[in-house]
């Protein structure tokens, strides 16, 4: 309890610099390159094993190798 009372009197007479006035908006990027090529996983389930095969690229990466994960079949 001692402790509690002598952290809590640190805490109330520390320097903290407050916060005044309005904050400035921070710019937004207007494209975020991580989004316009997310990380896409595809499982292949080969014959003769329990065991999953999970293969991860992002997507201009499975373009490029000629196959569109997210294409309609």
């Amino acid at each position: 309890m001692f402790v509690t009372a002598i952290a809590a009197a640190l805490l109330a007479s520390s320097n903290a610099p407050v916060a005044t006035g309005t904050p400035t908006p921070q710019p937004v990027a207007k494209t975020d390159p991580v989004a316009a090529n997310p990380r896409v996983c595809l499982v292949d389930r080969v014959t003769g094993s329990r065991i999953p095969q999970r293969t991860c690229k992002r997507l201009a990466e499975w373009r490029a190798a000629g196959l569109d994960p997210l294409a309609k079949r």
